[in-house]
C-alpha cells in the first residue's frame, strides 16, 4: 500500500447538490487519501470540478432530455421550455402509469436497473486507469454499477474493497415499483455480503438494514451531520434577501421541496401566526415551489423563496431566522433518520420545529431544542410556533459546544477515516486542510 491510498466515489447525481458526497471527499483528501469522485453529468456532457484536493468527474451517465434531440416538429409545438418541461412530465406520467397498470394486472416485463450498462461502460476505464483501493456506492442506485466496476477491476489483478453507504432505506423508497425494489434490495443483499463496509445515517435505520440486507454485523453510522470547521461567512444575508429587519419572526426551511416534505403545513400556518414571516431556500422553479406560492397570493408579502446558497455558507446565512423547520410526513425514511437540514439547523442555533416523525421528534425532545407537532396538522403547528417564538432563549440554551461538537461533520469524518484506513491497511499522510469550496466546472473534451 502506498503513502497516497486511492478511493473512487461512484453516485447517481450531479454531486454538487449532495453535501454527503461532497464532504466524504473533502475530508478524506485533507486526511491523505486520493479521491475521485464520479457523478452524472446534468448537461449529457462531461465536465470536471474540484473540491479541495478531491476531483469530481461527471460522466453522461444517464440520458438528459435535451431540447435540441426532440424532433422539430415537437420542439415547434412544444413552444419553449414551459411546455417542453409540460410535455416530458406527461410522458413521465405515462410510463408511470404503464408500470403501475401492468403491476396490477400481473403482466410480467423484465426490470432492469436503470442506466446500469451505460454507466459502467463510462466508468470502467477511468477506474482502470485510476486503480482504485477502495470504491465507494453513495445509495442504492450506484451500489450495482460500483459492484459491476469493482468486479472488473478484479478481473485485472487489482483488490479493491467496496464500500456500500445506504444513505436510504430501499423499502421505504416511495416512488420504486414493487419489482424494481425488489431488484435493488437482491443487488444490495449480494454486494453488501462482501462488502468491506457498509455505512449507514442512524441506528433506527441500522435495526431495519440488518433484516433488510440479511447482515449480522451491524453497519457503521457515519451520520449526515453538517461541516463546522469548512464553513464559510455568508456572502448574502437571509434578512436582507426577503427585506426584512432583525427582529421581525422568521420560520425558515432549506433543501429540497416536495408533497412529503410538508411545507404546505407551514405555509397553511401563516395566517394563525400574524407577523411572522416564512422563507423557503430552494430552487425557486421546482414545480412543488411554484404551486406553493401560487396557493396562497395573499400571503406573498410574508412567504419568501430564495435560492440556494453554497453548501459551505448555508449555516451562516441559516443564522439569522429564528426557526428552522422540518415539518415531514410520515414515511418510512422519515421516521428513521436524522436528515442533514437538523444538524445544519443546529450549527446555525436555530430553534428546531418539526413534525413527529420517530428519530427526530425524539432528538427534539431528548435535547429540549425545539417543538414537536403532529405532522399536517395546522393548528397544532401553530401551538408548536408560538411556544418556541415565544422563548428562543430557551431553546438555543439546548446548543452548548458539546452537543453542537457530537452533531458535527468532523466527528463522524473521524469514523469514516477510521473505517478507510482500517479496510485498506493504509497509512496515509494528511495535508494542511483546504477550504470547502466547489469549483467551477470544466467542460471536457468529446
Amino acid at each position: 500500500m502506498s503513502q497516497t491510498p486511492k478511493t473512487l466515489h461512484i453516485v447517481l447525481n450531479g454531486v454538487t447538490e449532495d453535501s454527503r458526497v461532497l464532504k466524504c471527499a473533502w475530508s478524506l483528501s485533507n486526511a491523505g487519501w486520493d479521491v475521485l469522485v464520479i457523478g452524472a453529468a446534468p448537461s449529457g456532457y462531461s465536465d470536471e470540478l474540484t473540491i479541495g484536493y478531491a476531483r469530481i468527474l461527471r460522466l453522461p451517465l444517464k440520458i438528459v432530455i435535451k431540447k435540441e434531440n426532440i424532433p422539430g416538429i415537437l420542439r415547434w409545438l412544444t413552444k419553449g421550455e414551459t411546455m417542453l418541461w409540460f410535455v416530458t412530465g406527461v410522458l413521465r406520467r405515462l410510463r408511470k402509469y404503464r408500470r403501475k397498470v401492468t403491476e396490477k394486472l400481473g403482466i410480467k416485463s423484465e426490470v432492469v436497473v436503470p442506466n446500469l450498462n451505460r454507466a459502467v461502460k463510462l466508468i470502467t476505464p477511468v477506474a482502470l486507469g485510476f486503480a482504485p483501493d477502495v470504491v465507494h456506492a453513495h445509495d442504492y442506485t450506484a451500489l450495482p454499477i460500483a459492484g459491476a466496476i469493482v468486479e472488473a477491476l478484479r478481473r485485472t489483478g487489482l483488490s479493491p474493497q467496496l464500500v456500500y453507504d445506504a444513505h436510504e432505506y430501499v423499502p421505504g423508497v416511495a416512488h420504486l415499483t414493487k419489482p424494481m425494489a425488489a431488484l435493488y434490495t437482491k443487488i444490495e443483499r449480494k454486494y453488501s455480503s462482501g462488502a468491506a463496509a457498509v455505512l449507514s445515517v442512524s441506528e433506527p435505520m441500522n435495526e431495519l438494514l440488518m433484516e433488510q440486507l440479511k447482515v449480522t454485523k451491524r453497519p457503521t453510522i457515519v451520520a449526515n451531520d453538517p461541516l463546522v470547521e469548512g464553513q464559510q461567512p455568508s456572502l448574502r444575508h437571509l434578512r436582507n434577501d426577503i427585506g426584512i429587519t432583525d427582529g421581525v419572526p422568521l420560520m425558515v426551511y432549506s433543501g429540497a421541496v416536495a408533497p412529503q416534505r410538508g411545507i404546505q403545513t407551514a405555509l397553511a400556518a401563516l395566517p394563525q401566526l400574524e407577523g411572522v414571516h416564512l422563507a423557503l431556500i430552494a430552487n425557486p422553479k421546482n414545480k412543488s415551489v411554484m404551486d406553493l406560492v401560487a396557493s396562497a397570493p395573499e400571503l406573498s408579502d410574508r412567504f419568501h423563496v430564495v435560492p440556494y446558497v453554497p453548501n459551505s455558507e448555508l449555516v451562516s446565512y441559516l443564522s439569522t431566522a429564528d426557526i428552522g423547520l422540518i415539518p415531514i410526513l410520515h414515511r418510512l425514511n422519515h421516521e428513521i433518520s436524522l436528515i442533514t437540514k437538523f444538524g445544519e439547523y443546529m450549527q446555525a442555533l436555530l430553534p428546531i420545529l418539526v413534525s413527529d416523525v420517530k428519530t427526530m421528534a425524539a432528538e427534539v425532545r431528548k435535547l429540549g431544542n425545539g417543538e414537536v407537532f403532529i405532522a399536517e396538522d395546522v393548528n397544532d403547528f401553530v401551538r408548536a410556533a408560538k411556544l418556541v417564538l415565544g422563548d428562543l432563549a430557551k431553546y438555543r440554551a439546548a446548543y452548548t459546544d458539546e452537543v453542537l461538537s457530537e452533531r458535527s461533520w468532523e466527528r463522524q469524518a473521524e469514523i469514516l477515516l477510521h473505517t478507510y484506513n482500517r479496510i485498506a491497511s493504509a497509512t496515509p499522510t494528511s495535508r494542511m486542510h483546504m477550504p470547502f469550496v466547489v469549483s467551477e466546472a470544466t467542460l471536457l473534451e468529446e
